[in-house]
Parts: structure tokens; sequence; C-alpha cells
């Protein structure tokens, strides 16, 4: 591919200034982008042509063919003012508009292309850098603003300008002294088209910014939907959400107050200027320097004409002009690969052929005094000189406290990143002198929260291995011990399982996972906390033959490793069997056994060999390490389908899920179209009523030019040539006042307008969010309405609604008031011209309502056919798991087969839309030929006067242009219906809990009682996951459940927080159902902390007092000292008002749990609810959170699922749940001497050497 440079090639961010040359200046004066010398541009627009850059030889035929048709169509257009329409106008526009919007289909295609090939090649270092979601924007705004910018815009653009030009070549012919007289508005116009750009194009960039910051809010707040119900923090958000757009509404009316203003300074410099005109041509016709009046009018009409058309492309060069901008964020991206310039060229290409190729590998690891610090910290060491080794065949476990370098290891180990200094070396071979994909196929990598992506289990499995046969694939997964549970689903390997694997467990998705790095056979297997999955056959069946690197919190699972290498620090501080390093005393890992040890207060005989399958949660990373290692990856609980920040669903959709969603699927709401809209704008119809006003004032505007031409050709008719400069003065006075009118009721109209949109969007938004907000758990869980989906929905449908609320709107109203009006006067001027062309416009107008009926299907459907977005966002958030298993190239094909499927649907509204813009242009045209053929006729039988004839057939040819002013808005306001029953379908949601504040308000003291509780999720009806559960916590205990995977745990705390309904059965707390009291005073006495802890941006002291109105500072003060939180807050230089980050990022995963223990505690609950609230941490943190629980639990009611049974040996009673029910319970000592199924796991978790 040949690449042209962008000017993006030596900086990533463009910021100097630099001097215009005298072309670019009137370049920049044309394409309406502003003095670039007097700006500080984030990133330097491409030029013009570079926007055409991934163009095919094709498409470049294209784009030429149909710039010479638009610039034949400008040519034709003034040229038929003088002779009357012909067909061949038709012709020419339609196929200027098909070639250019094609092309820009195409070009667009292969930049989407171009890019998600450039990210599936990016290094870890870069995604560290890149913010969440920014990625996914980029590939669909912008290059949505590209299309744009690119297609029938730049037609517009050369047949505007071209029929300008061809306009002055007429009025040179006729009378060159009038139009060198009207030439001037030209450069006047082009200069005010400039200067609105500059001021424009800085409070755009502000909005753009500011919206972006509310479309973060939006994100968090629907995503971490669980986390805000059980803090009652829904008014809190909605609140945040509100000042945000509030801050994009600043800048938003701004935007419009200087589009408003300059359009009307634009129109007062075109009539001013067209009055000159006319005046001076009185002159010379009253001093006989000019002998036919016709002449005058001829430069007057054409130069007029041209000019409006000219007036009417800011939109389109602004267009122009976003998508130079946008052009050059996706091309910085693109570019990392296409220039060989050492600071921007990636340091890791996963593409790349470069290196040796393994053939015969044994799987020897070694680090030799490795150094190593992130990219985007490099003043911080991670690893400081770290040296061990690793035989071949071994397992090797690496532990220690967070931030010590397990993962970051891992990191390096598979090339994710390049060490300072120092080397790695597999079987003696320098990693950095290898070839990434071939490091990469004989290194196998599973995750604690494992990645899996949309599609059957078989497909997900054959992603690992592609050549697999369907028996192989039921092999490795018997080894990863996942054949059991797969054969119970109906389904079997082709059950489908969501996007992330939603409608799975966590153990189960970790097994899959396992399954999937099993069936590569790698040579050498990491294993980051995945082990928990796997009994201990089925993990020495992984492990066999290949050498093993374990990183595990729960050290039990580590007793039968080769060696243990505890890291602190970046360096190796102990290394030794499990035997050897709990033989020293006081050594490092010493003290973390005994931190996870048992009580020894029993005698329990050998066990079985079976482990506890795990249900995990997405891990806490710390700042320096896991953050990083997990680059551009969101968690599924986050980004996917599943809600994050509360409790994790577990088990399978089965068939009758299936018939579930796709009867959801399968329902069909009628249409309101706007009519719901425009009734639901509480608070706002002032707005609007004034908009309504000031846009039908703005509609007089043609038919008083109109009105006042018939005058001026009065004054030339009737006048002799002594009174005809006494007759044209006042003409020429009131088309001046005409342009200081527009300016008034211009900037007026476009304000109040966009005043009005953006109030009304925003109080949908915010509606739209207090809907879902208040939505039970079970409303996120089928796919169709997940919170991805639902943020998407939000973001995209708000935009679309403004075409039916804004300036957009504004000129369709004006458009369709200055038709009636001149249809009125065409017929009181002369009535059969007047009835000729109104059966003609109304022929007309029928024939677009029709099309753009058609389009409306057609973009519906184009709408329900892109995938292209949700396979976007899957690459980007696994992007780390897709360069693991080596996958790029297959990922890449199929989303380029989903662009293409795009984009042949995309391309069947492509002629309507051409027919649509050619009809409308060409109307004035045939309507001139008819009206002026009427009025001949007429005029010859003596029915009518030549001023009566002319101004009905000036009304009727005027309708023309205000019709494809029309036209021009059209596509985007019939994309307004289907967005607003998008947007009202969500808000319209009947919320199932009802209202929160309806229901008892008793004194809760804290106990809790299950009787008999059946419970199925509404995704999975004929799954019961409880089973008639009967369990009790007395007020003020401690209390335990734990269990395997899917067994009902989470379920529980779900049910006490009332995310979900149970079937049957009884739930009390103090004897009062639980569905009879309040939901908000429930969850006030409630507080929950999860494995994941979910922060929201903002300060600590605000991520504190979420949903605590009324709380001070030393409230909160005295919970982060219970919270055992105080003393890292205050050595924080910041304090309480530090930054968190997004998603907690700036803090470790201890920092974290320790804060949202601090807004549980601060809230006094009378029941803590602990679901793993430890088990994501490494030990040395679980041990300092661990303290601050036992704190937090005192004196009142506790209940804590947990697999890390170290954790609740001390608990008042513990239950262990299986298949929905208790089948075991007692305290630990009691359960230890029952020798039960919780005695089994005691034994496989016990650290005695």
């Amino acid at each position: 591919m040949v690449v042209l440079k962008t000017g993006n090639e030596f900086s990533d961010a463009f910021s100097e200034q630099y001097e215009q040359s005298t072309i670019d200046k009137f370049i920049s004066t044309i394409l309406c982008r502003g003095d670039l010398a007097k700006q500080k541009l984030d990133a330097k627009p491409v030029s013009f042509f570079q926007l055409f850059r991934f163009a095919t030889i094709y498409d470049r035929f294209m784009v030429v063919v149909g710039a010479i048709l638009a610039i034949l169509s400008g040519i034709f257009q003034p040229t038929i003012c003088l002779i009357g329409g012909e067909l061949t106008n038709i012709f020419l526009l339609t196929k200027d508009y098909i070639c250019l919007k094609n092309a820009s289909l195409n070009i667009t295609c292969t930049m989407r292309d171009e890019y998600v090939k450039s990210l599936l090649r990016q290094d870890a270092a870069w995604f560290d850098q890149q913010k969440s979601g920014a990625l996914t924007a980029q590939l669909n705004t912008n290059i949505e603003k590209i299309k744009d910018g690119i297609g029938d815009k730049v037609g517009m653009i050369l047949r505007g300008v071209s029929l300008y030009l061809t306009s002055l070549v007429i009025g040179f012919f006729y009378e060159w002294r009038v139009t060198f007289v009207m030439l001037a508005m030209g450069p006047a116009s082009a200069a005010l088209l400039s200067f609105m750009a500059q001021k424009v194009e800085h409070s755009s960039g502000l909005q753009i910014s500011a919206d972006g910051h509310a479309a973060a809010v939006l994100e968090e707040s629907i995503i971490n939907v669980k986390t805000v119900a059980a803090c009652n923090a829904q008014e809190a958000m909605i609140e945040r959400y509100a000042a945000a757009l509030k801050a994009c509404r600043k800048f938003a009316l701004q935007t419009y107050a200087f589009a408003g203003f300059f359009d009307g300074l634009f129109f007062f410099v075109l009539y001013f200027f067209f009055a000159a005109g006319l005046y001076y041509g009185a002159h010379l016709y009253h001093i006989q320097e000019v002998m036919n009046p016709g002449y005058i009018f001829t430069v007057a009409n054409v130069i007029i004409f041209g000019s409006y058309y000219l007036g009417v492309l800011s939109p389109y060069l602004m267009a122009v002009l976003n998508a130079r901008v946008a052009a050059a964020i996706i091309y910085k991206v693109i570019d990392r690969f296409y220039f060989n310039l050492k600071f921007q060229k990636p340091s890791i290409d996963s593409s790349s052929t470069d290196g040796i190729k393994l053939n015969e590998v044994k799987g020897s690891v070694e680090f030799q005094n490795v150094k190593f610090s992130y990219p985007a910290s490099k003043e911080h060491q991670v690893l400081n000189g770290l040296s061990w080794t690793a035989k071949a065949g071994d397992t090797v476990a690496l532990v220690g406290h967070s931030g010590c370098g397990k993962s970051t290891s891992i990191g390096l180990l598979t090339s994710l990143y390049t060490c300072n200094s120092g080397a790695i070396l597999i079987d003696g071979i320098n990693v950095r002198d290898i070839n990434i994909h071939s490091l990469r196929n004989v290194i196998g990598v599973v995750q604690q929260e494992p990645l899996l992506f949309t599609g059957t289990i078989k497909e997900n499995i054959r992603l690992g291995n592609p050549d697999l046969t369907d028996q192989e694939i039921i092999e490795v997964c018997k080894t990863a011990n996942a054949h059991d549970f797969i054969d119970k689903l109906s389904e079997g390997y082709d059950t489908k399982i969501g996007a992330g694997g939603i409608q799975l467990s966590g153990g189960q998705k970790q097994r899959i996972a396992i399954a999937r790095t099993i069936a590569r056979n790698p040579r050498i297997l990491l294993l980051d906390e995945a082990t928990s999955a796997l009994d201990a056959e089925s993990e020495m069946a992984a492990s066999v033959g290949r050498t093993t690197i374990v990183i595990a919190h729960r050290l039990s699972t580590l007793r039968d490793s080769n060696q243990i290498v505890v890291l602190d620090k970046g360096q190796v501080a102990e290394i030794g069997t499990h035997k050897e390093l709990c033989s020293r005393k006081d050594g490092v890992y010493a003290s973390l056994v005994k931190s996870q040890q048992f009580e020894e207060k029993r005698n329990v005989s050998p066990a079985p060999n079976e482990e506890l399958p795990s249900e995990t949660f997405h891990r806490s990373f710390t700042r320096s390490s896991r953050n990083s290692l997990n680059y551009g990856v969101l968690s599924s609980m986050t980004r996917g389908s599943i809600i994050s920040g509360g409790v994790k669903r577990a088990s399978i959709t089965t068939e009758a899920s299936a018939k579930i969603i796709e009867k959801d699927g399968k329902k069909k709401s009628k249409s309101k179209g706007l009519w719901q809209l425009y009734r639901n704008c509480n608070g706002n119809y002032g707005k609007m009523v004034l908009a309504l006003f000031v846009s039908l004032v703005r509609g007089m505007e043609l038919p008083a030019f109109v009105l006042f031409f018939g005058l001026a050709f009065d004054a030339f008719d009737h006048a002799h040539l002594e009174s005809i400069m006494q007759r044209i003065l006042p003409v020429v006075i009131i088309y001046v006042a005409l342009g200081v009118a527009c300016v008034i009721v211009l900037f007026s109209a476009t304000f109040t307008f966009g005043w009005a949109a953006e109030c009304v969007v925003d109080l949908l938004r915010l509606r739209a969010l207090r809907s879902m907000l208040y939505q039970d758990a079970s409303y996120f869980d089928t796919p169709s309405t997940s919170t991805a989906v639902t943020v998407t929905r939000i973001c995209v449908d708000a935009p679309n609604i403004k075409a039916a609320l804004d300036s957009r709107m504004m000129q369709i109203v004006n458009n369709i008031v200055a038709i009636f009006v001149m249809i009125v006067v065409a017929v009181i001027f002369n009535w059969r011209i007047g009835l000729v062309g109104s059966g003609n416009l109304f022929t007309l107008t029928l024939l677009m309502l029709l099309i753009a009926r058609r389009m409306q299907k057609l973009n519906k459907h184009a709408l329900k056919e892109d995938l292209t977005g949700q396979m976007a966002i899957e690459i980007v958030e696994q992007i780390r798991t897709i360069q693991l298993i080596t996958r790029e190239e297959h990922f890449h094909r199929k989303y380029v087969q989903q662009i293409q499927d795009l984009l042949c649907v995309q391309k069947k509204s492509g002629p309507y839309e051409a027919v649509l813009f050619a009809i409308s242009s060409s109307f004035m045209f045939f309507s001139d030929m008819l009206s002026y053929a009427t009025g001949i006729a007429l005029m010859y039988y003596g029915y009518s006067t030549s001023s009566e004839v002319f101004t009905s057939a000036v009304s009727i040819s005027t309708c023309g242009l205000a019709l494809v002013l029309v036209s021009g808005c059209l596509n985007t306001f019939v994309m307004a219906s289907p967005a607003s029953d998008s947007l009202f379908e969500i808000i319209n949601k009947g919320v199932k809990p009802g209202n929160i504040d309806e229901g008892s308000c008793p004194e809760i003291t804290g106990s809790v009682e299950f009787k008999k509780v059946h419970f199925s999720y509404p995704t999975r009806p004929q799954r019961n996951i409880l089973n008639g559960l009967n369990l009790t916590a007395d007020a003020g205990k401690i209390v335990a459940v734990t269990g395997p995977s899917g067994s009902g745990k989470s379920t529980v705390i779900a049910l006490l927080e009332r995310f979900y309904q149970f079937n049957s059965g009884e739930l009390n707390l103090d004897n009062n159902s639980i569905t009879k009291i309040s939901l908000r005073h429930l969850r006030e006495q409630m507080a929950l902390v999860g494995q994941e802890p979910v922060l929201f941006s903002g300060t600590i002291a605000e991520n504190i007092l979420l949903g605590n109105s009324g709380k001070t500072m030393d409230d909160v003060r005295e919970a982060c000292r219970i919270a055992n939180a105080i003393g890292f807050i205050e050595a924080s230089p910041q304090g309480y008002d530090t930054e968190v980050g997004e998603r907690g990022g700036q803090l470790s995963g201890g920092q974290k749990q320790r804060i949202a223990i601090a807004r549980a505690l601060i809230r006094n609950p009378k029941i803590l609810l602990l679901d793993e609230a430890t088990s994501a941490l490494d030990a040395e943190s679980e041990r300092i959170v661990q303290q601050a629980l036992d704190v937090a639990s005192s004196g009142r009611t506790c209940i804590t699922v947990a697999h890390r049974l170290s954790s609740i040996q001390h608990a008042d009673q513990i239950f262990f749940v299986e298949n929905g029910r208790v089948v075991e319970e007692g305290t630990h000592q009691e359960l230890i001497e029952l020798d039960g199924k919780y005695a089994d796991l005691i034994r496989k978790q016990d650290l005695k050497p």
C-alpha cells in the first residue's frame, strides 16, 4: 500500500505554531478551517486530499467522476436559470451523489479495516496510555465524521462553488459592471465563514470534550448499576450526570450562538451587495449605460442564486473540517506501523515476521538480572534485578505481595513488554530474538478472570487450535474439568455463551479458558491465579510434559510445586520448595502461610483428591503491575453484558432462555414517531414555542425576497427613466433591512432551537438514566438490553433525536412555512400559475415522502444488521487475550467480513438518497419551465400582466430552493423517528421493583431468615439455582456461606439486596417479609463489599460519601480508620481529595478494597454483606483487609461468601451450600468433626508442610 504523509508523523500531539503559505491560506478560507497559525491543535488536521488516502483506484475513479458531475451540475444550474429546465440535470445530480456516496462508503470501510488491523498489532505500552472506550469511540464516531465529510458533502461543495463561479461568468457576460459590484459578496462571505470556523471550532472542541466526560459518567453509572443500587446512589449519579450535561450544554449553546450570528451576517452581506448591485444597475439604466433592464435582472438572478447556494455550504464545509480533524486522529493510530520513526514505531509488533522461529521447545525459562519499569511510570522500578530459573517440565510458583512483579514477569515472558535490561531466556534463547507469534504459540496463558468470546463453547475452544476434531475438543475439556458441566447442557458444545461468556459462571468460564489453552498444547503454561477451577488430578494432567509457572494467592495450591519463588520489591526474597520455605520460621513465605493456616483443633483423616471449583470475579490489579498488564481490556463484568459492582450470577443459557430472548427480540412496539418526543418536552415548551415563533418569522425571508424582487421588477417595468432611481431606492433599503432582520432572526432562531434541543435531549438522557438505575438486575441479563447495549443506545439515539429539535428542524420549519406562503403569493398574483406550480410541488412532495419512508426502512435494517460496533468492542476489550492466543488474523478477517456485509446493506439506500436529492434540486428548473410557459400563454392572450407572471413564477421557483434546503436535512430528520422510539423504549420501561419508597420502614436489628426459598434466573426459568434453601442468621452474628461454583452462594446476597425476586418461599428480616419493606429503607440497612470493589471517577472522599447525604468529613475519617485505610490516605499529598482514577485505577487492589469497606461502614449498616471480599488479594493485602473486616463485622450481622476458608473459620455459623440447598451447617470445629464436604475442603487448603 502506498503511504502518504499526513503531517502527523513527527509528533503525537501537534501543538506548534506555523506559518501558512498563501495557497494554504486560500484553501483554509475555502475549506472553512480557520487560521491554524493562531490556534493550538491537539492534532494537526490532515490535508483534504489525505482524506482519500485509503481509496482504491476504483474509488478514486468514482470520486473523480462524482466531482466532475457535481461541477457540471453546478455549471448547468445557473445556465438553466436562463434557458429553462432539462432532464439532463437530474441525471448529473443523481450520478454525482451515488458516485461520491459509494466511494465514501468504500473508503471508510477500508479505513475501518486498517484501523482494526493496527489495533491488533499495537503493543501493551501503547494501550496503557489509552482511555477506556476511546478506541472504539474513535472507530465509530471519527470514521462516521470522515464518511460524512468525503461523501455527498464534497459534491455539494464542488457544486456550490462551480455554481457560484458559473454565475459570475454569466453575470460578467451579460453586464460586467453590475456583476463586479455583486462580486464583493463572495470574498466577504468566505471571510465570514472562515472567521466563524475559528470560533465554532473552539467551542465545538470544548463541547466534544465535555460530552465525552458526560458519556463516561453515564457509562460508569449503568455498567456499575448494582453498586449504585446497593448504595442507594441513584439520585447522586443522576445529579453527577446532570452536572456533566450542563457543562456540555454551555459549550453547545456557544456553538449555536456563533453559528447563528455568522449565518445571519452572511445573509446580511448577501442582501447588502444584492441591493447594491440592483441600485447600481438602476443607475446604469438611468444614465443609459445599460439599454436592456433584462440584463440587470439576469445578472441579479444568477448572482443571488449562486451566492445563496454558497451561503448554505457552511455546514458542508464544517463537515469537511471535522473529517480532516477526525482523520488525523485515526491516522495517528494507523501510521505507527508505516513510518520508520524510532520514537513512534512500536517496540513490539505482534504481526512482525522478524525473529527466530522456534521448532522444538523443551521449556526451560530463565530470568537473568531483569530490570523493568512500565513506560507509563518509568520512575517506578517494578523489577529490580530479578533472577530465577525454571527447568523444563518443572512447576514453579511465584508468590508475593501486590506489586512485587509476579504478573509483570508473565507480561515480559510473553513479550507484552520488553525489559529495560537483563535477559529472559527460553531454552537459552533471548525472547527479544524470538518471533512474537512463534513465542506466543509455545506459551499458554490462563488468567484469573478468563475472557471468552461471543459464540459457542466449541468455537471458543477452537480459537486455541482451529484444527481440533470434535473428539479432541472433548478430550481437552475433560483434562480441564469442563466436560461434565458442558455435557449437561441441552446443546452441549454448541451452546452459545453470549458476549464475554455472560451465560457462564466464573468457574465454568475458567475451565473453558483452560481447555482453550490446553488445546494449543503449549510447552510453557502460565497460570495466573487460575488453578482453582481444577482438581489436583486435572491440574497434574494439564501440567504434564510442560513447564508450568503459577501465580496464586491461595497458597494451598502451591504445595506440590517443584520450586516456589517469593518476590519482594522486584527481587527474589526467598526460593525453595513449600516444605523448605515453611521451615524458615521468620521467612516471608512462612508468614504468608501462617496467615492462611487453620487453627490446630482437629484430627482429620486423609480425604480423596478433590478441589473446590471457584466462582471468580474480575480481579484487582495494582497500579504498578496489574493495571498495566490488563491494558485496554475492560472486565467482562464492566464493559461486557454482565453488570459489575455487585453480585455475580452463575449458570448457563439453555433452550428455554434462548426462546425467551428470541421472543423478546421479536416484540414489536408500535412506532409513535416524533409525536411522542414532542409530547415529552416538559418544562421546555416555552423555549420550543419561542423557537417556533422565531422560525416562522425566519420563514418569511424567502417570500419577502420574492415580493421585493417583484417590486424591483415593477420599478423597472413601469417607471420612466427620470423616476427609476426614486422607485428602486425603497426596494434597496428594504433589502438592506431584510439583511439586518436576517442577522437578528437567524441568530435568535438558531440559538433558541439549539437551546430547546439541548434542554430537551438532556432531559431525556436524564430520564433514561433514571429508568435504568431503578431497574432490577434481570433487565440487564438479556443480551438485547445488556448494560453495554443500553449505554450505546442512549449515547447514539440522543444526538440523532436532536435533528428533530435543533437548527435542522429550524431549517425544515422555516422552509415549509416559506413554501406555503410563496404558494399563497403565487396564487394571489396569478392563480393559474399558482395552481400549476402547487400541483407540481404536491406531486414532488408526495414522491419525496415515499422515498423518505423507504430510506427510513433501509436505515433501520442497516442499524439492525450492524454488528461491527459490538465486534470492535469485543476486539478492544479482549485485545490482550487475542494477542496471547495469536488469533489476530482470525478476528481481523471476521471484522472485515462484517463491515463488508454492512457495506452491502448501506449501499442499498444510496440510490434513494440520490434520487431524492436530484429531484428536489431539479424541481425549481422544471417549475420555471412550466410557470414561464404558462405565463407566456397568459400574457399572449391578455389574461395577466408581466409583473404578475414574474412574481408568481419566481414564487413557485423559489419554492424549489426551499425544497432543496428541506431535502438536505431530511435524511437526518428521518433518522430521528426511530431514535426517538428507541430512547423512549428505555425511558418508558416499567420498573419491576416499583417505587423504591413504597413499603414499610420497620426498625431492623439484623436477623435474616431464608425459608424454603426457590429461585431461578428469569432468563433460565427451567434451572433452579436455589431449591428450598433454609438459612438463618441471628442479629449481630457472623454467618459464612461456602460451597462449589454455581451452588447459589452469591444468589443469597443478590436476593437480600433485592436485585432479583425469588420464586417462592419466605425471606424475612426481623420477621418482616423483605418484599414488603421499602426498597430504599432495606438497602439503607445493608452494605455490600464485593470481590472486585467498584470505585467511581472522583476523589476518595466522594467515593466514600456516595449515596450518603448528611455525612461529614469526620464520619469519613472514622470509617477510614475502622477500614484500616486512614494510613495510606493521609500519607498521600492530596489526602481525601486524591483522585482514584477510572474504576479506581490509581489505587492498588488492597487500597480499593479498604475504600469500599469504608464506604460500607459510613452507612452504619445493620447487615454487612461480604462476597469474596478478600479472594482477589495477595496474602499481605488480604491480611490487612481481613483485619479491617473483622473490626467492621463487630456489632452487626455479617453474611460472608468465601472460598478461602481460613477467612471464615471464626464465623458463628457456617453453611455449606450445594445445588441450592444447605447440606452442612455448624461452626468451623463442628464441621471439622463432621468430616464431610467442608472438612474435605479444609484438607485441600491446609498449608501445613
